[in-house]
């Protein structure tokens, strides 16, 4: 078997456990007794009297994850063994014995389950005016974000950091300074301008002493930072406004949807009569294999 069958295997194989759930005839009796009629332009191809319909080919293409891409002449060959294979299977009698009803009762309930919110969701319409309030309430919910507009000299050598320091302090100019002598690349050419940033995207230090400062104040004390030593210049500052409505409408709606879900399982659980009998207990891990005792040394 080829590398690629693995996954669309995998993809194939709840259809087809689901197909012959509950069945004790033999496939061609259960194809025709319980098997809807089909148009024969819809038939792709008979598997011992079992239909393959394009409806059903194309349910099974949707469900391939991308790594299991693969013509539709690979799919349906596939599909056409998987097919074989499960009548043989349930010709075998595997669909009566205990351990394989369960998982297939189980693969079912997962089925149903995943359907039975799918469905919700695709009838699932929000108004704007639903969306926008959604989005208030989460406005007011957001941490105030605050930004800073800083410019910065950096210095390697603390005693040439103390000059600078001295000249700063004495009105020299910064923006000038900047350009003369410090070693950040990114900022030094623009005067030492950082651009607006908060606080915590800069190491502790910078950042504690940049909020210490009030607009147009200069760090009077050298900063020292895993980077060497600071003066910085704070600029401005100002609160960062939440993200638009229209930019974040689809992640409000999405967390509407969600919130829609959680309310359905919590509702279906609480209508559903329960009786918990005894807590669950961890499987029981497999034995490990004692490792194999270590050769007698040649005497």
């Amino acid at each position: 078997m080829n590398l690629l069958k693995k996954p669309l295997i995998l993809a194939m194989t709840a259809t087809l456990l689901l197909a012959g759930c509950g069945q004790n005839s033999t496939p061609e009796k259960a194809a025709s007794t319980t098997a809807a009629p089909v148009e024969q332009k819809d038939v792709l191809a008979i598997v011992n009297g079992d239909t393959i319909t394009v409806e059903e080919f194309n349910a099974i293409k949707l469900q391939l994850p991308p790594q299991a891409q693969a013509s539709d002449d690979q799919v349906l060959q596939q599909l056409i063994e998987l097919k074989a294979l499960a009548q043989k299977a349930e010709a075998d009698g595997l669909a009566k014995e205990a351990a394989i009803q369960a998982e297939i009762e189980r693969a079912k309930e997962s089925i149903l389950a995943n359907h039975l919110v799918k469905r919700m969701m695709k009838d699932m319409k929000f108004t704007d005016e639903q969306l926008k309030k959604e989005y208030d309430e989460l406005v007011t919910k957001l941490p105030k974000k605050h930004e800073m507009k800083a410019a910065h000299i950096l210095i390697e050598n603390e005693d040439q950091a103390k000059e600078i320091q001295k000249k700063v302090n004495d009105g020299g100019n910064f923006a000038e300074l900047a350009k003369a002598y410090s070693i950040d690349p990114g900022s030094k050419d623009q005067g030492g301008d950082l651009g607006w940033f908060e606080a915590g995207m800069m190491v502790p230090e910078f950042s504690a002493a940049a909020s210490a400062l009030k607009p147009g104040e200069t760090t009077k004390e050298l900063v020292k930072s895993q980077f060497g030593w600071h003066i910085i210049k704070l600029e401005e500052t100002r609160d960062v406004p939440p993200p638009a409505f229209e930019s974040v409408k689809p992640q409000v709606e999405n967390m509407m949807q969600q919130k829609a879900v959680e309310k359905l399982v919590n509702d279906t659980r609480a209508a559903a009569k329960v009786e918990i009998k005894k807590a669950a207990e961890p499987a029981a891990k497999p034995a490990e294999t004692a490792p194999a005792a270590a050769p007698a040394a040649a005497k």
